[in-house]
Formats: C-alpha cells, structure tokens, sequence
C-alpha cells in the first residue's frame, strides 16, 4: 500500500493480487493463507524437533541448488570440508508420500549417531528448490564411505563376487527403503549380540538343545567331551532303558534352578524366558533366548500367558536377528496351538519378520538327519497364512542330534555303552558339529530385525504406549511446576534412576512431602520384593523420579513450556484414542486415569498443615490439563481421524525428543538392560583339547 501511494507501483497490481469482489475470492485467499500459515507452523515444530533429534537442519534453497546443477556439484556444494556429515535429503511432497520410509530412515540415523558420535547428522530439505528430488536420499563423504568399506568384514558383503571393487557412488535418487546399514559405517561395538528366538512346543528339547550346542562349541571332539565334564547349563531330566528287559532310570544332571520344572509332564519345564550368550567370534556372541514351551497341559490359557511372558521379555530388546522354530522330524501332525502361536508372532512383529524364520529339527538321526515328515507339514501349515511364503529351504534349515550330549551325561551316572552304540553315538556328534557350525555361520550372516524401523506392529506400538504413559504425564506435571515457578525465577529438575528388576510402584502406602523450593512433592515409594506390601494398588515400575531444585528459570520461554505441553495432551490424546481402539478399551482411558492420580496426590499434599499454595496452583492446573486433553481427544474422536501406525510411531519419536520424556525412557532402556542381563547366563566356549 505504501509502494501504491509513493507511485512506485500501479494501483492496478494490487488488484491482481486481491479481489474484494465476489465473496468467494476472498474465501479462497484467506483458506490460502490459513493453509500455508500452518504448514510454516508445522515446518517450524519440524525443524525444532529435529534439531532436538540431533540435525542440523538446511535449506538448500539458500545454497543455491537449482536444477541447473549436476549431481555431483550439488553433493559437493551438501558436504563442504566436512568429512563427518551424513545428509537426510528429502522434501515435504516425500515424505507425505511415504511416511513410513523416511520414518525408518530418520530412526536410523539417530542410532547410527548414538553408536558412532563422530558422525554429524544433516536434513537437507529440497521442498523450495528447483532441483528435482525423486526420492529420500543419503549423502555421505568419502571419509565415511572409506570407513563403511573398511567396517564390512567378507562375510557380511552380501557375497559379493569382487570384494576389491569400489562401492558405488551413492545417489542423490537412491531408494529411501535401502538398509542404513549398507551407508553408514558401523562402530565395532555395535551388534554385540545376534539374537535369536528359540521357540517349539513343550517336550520338544529345547533346553536339552541350548546344552548339546555348548559342547559343540566347547569340546574338540567326543573323545575330549568323555574326558572332560559335560557342559550342563540348563539342568535336564530323562529317561533311559537300563537292561536287556528294557527297565527305565530317570537321570538327572545338573544344579537345580527354580527356572524348570520337570516334575510335572507335559507342562512347559521352562517357566520364564532366560537367554544364553555364547561368545562365537573375538567381536559377537550368540544370545539365544529360551522360551516357555507351547501346547501346554493345561489349555490355551496357560499357552497365550506364555505368549505374553515372551512378548515382555522381547519388549527388553531392540532387535532380534532370527526366530528359531524347533520340531522333531517325525510327527503325524503339528501342535495345533501352532497357528495361535505364529498368529501372534505377525501380530507382533509385522509381516517384514517372515525372512527372520529359521527352522531346526532334533532327534534328526532317525531320518538320517533330515527335516522328514515334518516338512511337507509346514509347508502345508504356513500355506494357511495369507502373506508372503516364508522360506523353508536347506539354507534356513539344520538337523541336529542331542543323542550324544545324553550318552555324555549317562556315562556320568556310570552308564555303559557297547562299541556298536559308541560308534553311532560319535557319527551322530560329527553330524551335529558339522550342523552347529553351519548354524553359527548363517546366524553371523542374519540382518537385524529392528524395533521402530522394520518392527513395527500394534501389538509392539501397544507396548510402547504404555510404557510412555508415566514419562508424559509426569512430564506434564513438571512443566506445569515450571511455569508457575517462572516468575518467581525457579525450576524444578527432574531425574530419573533406574529401578531394581521385579520393583513394583505403591500409591497406597504413607508418603510424606519432600520440599522443593517453594513445591512439596511426594516421593516414589518402591516395593522390592512387591510382597513386602499389602496393598492391591501397586504397578510394576522401572524407575524412580528424582527431584533437583534449582535457583534460575528453565531455559526454555513461557510460550515454549505451553509449546511443549499442548503437544504433549494433543498427542496423549492421539495415543489414547489409538491405544483404547486396538486394545478394545471402552472406559478406562489410561492418561486421565495418570491424571486423576496426579490431582489426588497434589490435593492430599494441599492439606499439610504448613502453606502450600503452589501445590493447590498445580492442582488447578491438572483439573485444566484433563479438560483440555478430554476436549483434544473428543475432536480427534468427532473428526474420526484415527493416526494408522506409521503416524503413532512417528509421534513416539516425537515424544522421544523431549528432555524430560528422553530423561524417563533413558532411565527404562537402563533398566530393560539390568533385567536382560540378570536373565542372561554367559557361556564360556572355549575349545579344550
């Protein structure tokens, strides 16, 4: 208007631009401007939410990038002297298009980062630019990709037949859907362990065939395993014909542990799931994770809580490398809770788990170690499931024999044997190491199945969800203390400290307030072991909130602190919604209930006899949080815009971003590590001569 009346512009050129006539134009301009307002909101949430994650981010656009630019100009012009950067590049129109791609991708690079520090992560955004990016690109410098081809020993090259050919240049139109692992170079300690899943039904031998692939391991040949003492890690229980009359005598060997039971056939022996790390190169070992055995005597019940124990245990770790299924080589028909098993399995893990499936058979020296008539009856079975086959070919497939490792153990017990026996007894040990040997290879060779990126499920988000439950109202509750304290030129810190394995949280037990500042707040009370309490209100925790007082404001503004907390209630609310229609929740919704908990506390801490108005602030403000989280979700619910799941993991990751959410889930990834590690047992395999 000022260029108008100065005369430097016709008057006619802001007539162009807008029309106060007819009505409709201008409904049109201003949805224009309402549009384009909020996608610059949400850039800006992006980029700061990036830069929490660790990117650097920028627009290519300010380069200078144009279409007029060749490829290799423009990933010179990205890279600069910087021989540490690794670059995101993609724009808005790709990463609408496929979520789930640039999700995996960005997941990624955030735990490539955390195993190799060195590296500076970069989002290139192409959104204004002329140059036409077709695809979600990685863009790396030659240092980098030295020390990727450097990383990569000859057998995880995916058998390429010329190792000593250059790797290719990667391409600014290279598929977002290819592994981070083939352009990031790993740090040595990353993948410590290949874990695998060693599922089958009860009685199959499972445990008996963790004991028998120590020896394998451990003794050069049979002659040294009569010599030496059986490698007994998980205590066995059979029974073997004595005489000629074909009398039977239970051996039993090893040290008791309260893990199995053998005392009850037909039962799962392996109660709850344990892991076994077998140390099979300088650099990895082999964690194999026992299980609880299905097709139990005691119904299907008892089975799907099996299941559950499984599910919790692999809720402890962030990738798995096989899933181990274990028959024997004869059977006239499968377990029939097979099909709820592997149902389950998909559920939980996605459908991208079908390469994972690996196949072993014992007892194989019957069918000259062979899969037998089991075979045609898997195949048969996974034809039953409407997705892609699963493979089942000789190499997913091993054969081994536990004879061998029984005749160890019977001849502790003084048992005899004949010559004939001794003879099949060592070609049944020979074909088992040759078979063991095979298996190790292959597992070494196993790509990583990992949380957030290729597993993703409802039943793994569902986990996920609650356990983020605590982390974000008790963040709610700590922003909501910083707010208030913020004219008075304080804050309150908080920590987090991991929790013994098995402690369970009491709301019910006598607390007294602790001061902070100008706030009392009640401490966590834990309960290990839980029985110590006869309270029924108590949660398995996994960690315990520490509180610091501190004499300044919380770096972030005011406007920031609501930022943080409108998105936290519009993405509880989102998660709620999501978490209440998977799950089949009519009521109960979990976040109000955290809610409510939290306005108890704080009303109980408002009786004290001494001055506590802070608190009776706070407690105003929860009842306001919970009206305007119940408004977020009743228009999420009215607008029938439920999130799919790659939108939900995308909003963990947000969530995951938040000092103080960070803080907690740190604190839960500790402890999910403490409890693998006292369920895990460390076998020496040595080779003795």
């Amino acid at each position: 208007v000022l260029e108008i009346r100065k005369g430097t512009i016709p008057l006619s050129s802001l007539e162009k631009q807008v029309s106060l006539d007819p009505p409709k134009d201008i409904q049109q301009l201003i949805k224009n401007i309402t549009t384009r307002a909020n996608e610059l909101e949400f850039r800006i949430k992006r980029v700061k939410q990036m830069k929490k994650d660790g990117f650097e981010y920028c627009d290519v656009e300010t380069l200078g990038i144009t279409d007029q630019l060749k490829e290799n100009r423009i990933q010179d012009m990205l890279l600069g002297n910087d021989s540490h950067k690794v670059i995101l590049c993609s724009n808005d129109e790709l990463m609408k298009s496929d979520e789930l791609a640039f999700t995996k991708v960005y997941s990624e690079m955030i735990e490539k980062r955390k195993k190799n520090p060195e590296i500076c992560l970069v989002y290139a955004d192409f959104t204004y630019s002329t140059y036409e990016l077709r695809n979600t690109s990685i863009v790396l410098s030659e240092d980098l990709k030295e020390k990727q081809n450097q990383s990569k020993s000859p057998s995880t090259v995916n058998n390429l037949k010329e190792k000593s050919s250059p790797p290719p240049q990667p391409s600014l139109q290279q598929t977002s859907s290819q592994s981070l692992d083939q352009t990031l170079p790993i740090s040595s300690s990353s993948n410590e362990f290949i874990n695998i899943l060693l599922l089958g039904e009860s009685g199959v031998g499972k445990s008996t065939f963790i004991n028998a692939f120590a020896n394998y391991l451990h003794f050069e040949s049979l002659n040294d395993a009569e010599k030496g003492k059986p490698i007994v890690i998980i205590p066995v229980s059979f029974v073997m014909a004595v005489n000629d009359n074909f009398d039977e005598k239970t051996i039993k060997f090893g040290e008791f542990d309260s893990n199995e039971n053998h005392n009850n056939a037909g039962q799962s022996v392996t109660q709850q799931c344990k892991s076994y790390a077998f140390s099979i190169s300088n650099e990895r070992k082999l964690r194999i994770i026992d299980t609880p055995g299905f097709g139990d005597t005691r119904g299907n019940d008892q089975d799907n809580l099996n299941m559950e124990e499984i599910f919790s245990f692999l809720h402890n770790i962030n990738y798995l490398n096989g899933i181990c299924l274990l028959f024997k080589p004869e059977v006239v028909e499968l377990n029939p809770y097979l099909q709820s098993c592997c149902s389950q399995l998909f559920q939980y893990f996605g459908g991208n788990i079908l390469g994972h499936f690996i196949f072993c058979f014992t007892n194989a020296r019957s069918t000259f170690f062979a899969p037998g008539n089991t075979r045609p009856l898997l195949e048969e079975f996974f034809t039953s499931f409407h997705m892609k086959k699963i493979p089942l070919k000789k190499t997913n497939t091993f054969c081994f024999d536990s004879e061998s490792f029984r005749y160890l153990v019977a001849i502790q017990d003084s048992f005899e044997f004949d010559s004939t026996e001794r003879e099949e007894i060592e070609q049944s040990w020979l074909r088992s190491v040759t078979e063991s040997e095979r298996f190790s290879n292959f597992l070494c060779k196993q790509s990583s199945y990992r949380k957030n990126i290729e597993w993703q499920s409802m039943k793994d988000v569902q986990f996920q969800i609650n356990f983020m439950i605590r982390p974000i109202v008790e963040t709610m509750r700590n922003v909501l203390r910083n707010i208030i304290l913020f004219d008075l030129h304080a804050s309150i810190k908080l920590s987090a400290k991991p929790a013994i394995p098995s402690s369970k949280i009491c709301y019910k037990c006598s607390r007294q307030p602790d001061k902070y500042d100008r706030f009392w707040i009640l401490p966590d009370q834990l309960h290990n072991p839980p029985k110590m309490c006869p309270s029924n209100d108590q949660k398995p925790t996994e960690y315990r909130l520490e509180y610091e007082a501190v004499g300044h404001q919380v770096e972030e503004s005011i406007d920031e602190l609501n930022e943080y907390l409108a998105l936290l209630c519009k993405t509880s609310a989102k998660l709620a919604q999501f978490l209440m229609k998977i799950s089949q929740m009519q009521h109960d919704d979990p976040f109000v209930s955290e809610i409510d908990r939290m306005i108890d506390e704080e009303n109980v801490i408002s009786q004290g006899e001494t001055t506590r108005d802070l608190n009776k602030k706070l407690m105003e403000k929860l009842k306001q949080l919970k009206t305007y989280y119940q408004k977020q979700k009743n228009q999420t619910e009215r607008n029938q815009s439920t999130s799919n799941l790659a939108e939900i993991y995308i909003l963990l990751n947000v969530l995951n971003g938040i000092p103080m959410v960070s803080i907690q889930l740190e604190a839960i990834k500790n402890y999910q590590q403490t409890l693998l590690e006292s369920n895990q047992r460390d076998i020496s395999t040595t080779k003795t001569k």
